[in-house]
């Protein structure tokens, strides 16, 4: 957390050293809802079941060119996983876990009118899976995530952030890479571990 924040105070820094440049710090917080994927440990299988809570978050966008900002986000989810088994595997009736959200990426901008903005893009990081509970380890996942909304801005320097996220964290199945007379060539495989899906809003301010 603090290597994050100290990369925000320089991203802010660097991009005001510049006056052509636009930074804009955005404050928000999401319905996530609920999401569940199976598991598989030993003989045993499962479902694991993320209940819904709400995600609180920040983030600075930095105008590049072209209507393209750079996104550094930071997401907060404090929830409960509760473990539906079967085929002789013992249920779970819930543990809280802390769930991390950090990523950068593009996001498009375009002007509907001077009051309206529509927004939309990728971004790429990381997921930390933290169980409130010492007894269990906390895992790290690649995500993945769609984003898109909407900024309405009441004056000049002050706006509404409405916005929709997926997030996909992924497990890499494994790389490869291959040399032969026909050429040569590499791949990676990815699972999408989870499908996150969340709505909300927020405030934007220009700087």
């Amino acid at each position: 957390m603090k290597h994050l924040v100290t990369t925000c105070l320089a991203l802010v820094l660097a991009a005001s050293t510049v006056s052509a440049q636009k930074v804009e710090l955005n404050a928000f917080a999401n319905y996530m809802f609920g999401a569940s994927n199976d598991y598989y440990y030993n003989n045993y299988n499962g479902n694991l079941y993320f209940e819904p809570s709400i995600v609180y978050g920040g983030a600075i966008d930095v105008d590049l060119r072209n209507n393209v900002m750079l996104e550094l986000q930071y997401a907060f989810q404090p929830t409960s996983v509760r473990i539906e088994g079967y085929m002789g595997m013992p249920g779970d009736n819930g543990s809280e876990i802390n769930n991390h959200f950090i990523q950068i990426g593009g996001l498009y901008h375009k002007d509907v009118n001077d009051k309206v903005t529509m927004f939309g893009g990728l971004l790429f990081g990381m997921e930390i899976f933290a169980p409130v509970n010492s007894a269990y380890d906390s895992e790290t996942r690649f995500l993945g995530s769609v984003t898109g909304g909407a900024k309405i801005w009441l004056n000049e320097k002050i706006g509404v952030r409405l916005n929709a996220n997926l997030n996909m964290p992924m497990v890499f199945g494994g790389a490869g890479f291959y040399l032969g007379t026909g050429g040569s060539g590499y791949g990676v495989s990815t699972m999408i571990q989870l499908f996150q899906f969340s709505l909300g809003g927020g405030l934007v301010f220009k700087l």
